[in-house]
């Protein structure tokens, strides 16, 4: 049995595990969204820059409080704006993401479609070729068969290029 500060310490210990593994999933997110990671490296400029303007010590007075005034001293803006880091916004992106991925997806299938309705019946290419699948015992087309290569795999019939 634990004790009531043993049950705690083990509760904190695994909500910061949670926390953290939400954090590297918005992370993941902000590395594969292209435009989150558009707008991530935008904010990092343009903090760099406003950095290395303050830190010059060139900024004018108006200027320099027109800053203070917009943000605090965590980076996050005074109006609640967290910037591209916001949950919304990385959720917002990621569905707009993965909507235009769908889209693509689906032209690319039309245009499949449509290649595939120009050919004659039986031309070569709409018969498949290659070897059945176990599951279904169905011929998989070449395009559709999954690439196994190894580099370290000999091939077949290959001989030793030093002899």
């Amino acid at each position: 049995l634990l004790s009531a500060s043993q049950k705690r310490a083990n509760h904190i210990q695994s909500e910061q595990k949670r926390r953290a593994n939400i954090r590297r999933g918005y992370e993941a997110l902000c590395e594969t969204v292209p435009a989150l990671r558009e707008a991530i490296r935008k904010e990092e400029e343009e903090a760099a820059a406003a950095s290395t303007i303050a830190g010059s010590g060139s900024l004018h007075g108006a200027a320099r409080k027109k800053k203070s005034k917009n943000t605090n001293d965590d980076g996050e803006k005074v109006d609640g704006r967290a910037g591209p880091r916001s949950e919304n916004i990385v959720l917002q992106k990621t569905v707009d993401y993965i909507q235009e991925l769908n889209a693509t997806r689906d032209d690319l299938l039309r245009r499949l479609a449509q290649a595939r309705s120009a050919l004659p019946p039986d031309h070569p290419l709409l018969t498949p070729q290659g070897t059945p699948n176990p599951a279904t015992d169905q011929t998989v087309p070449l395009w559709e068969r999954e690439w196994d290569y190894s580099p370290d795999a000999d091939d077949e019939g290959s001989e030793d290029e030093t002899t």
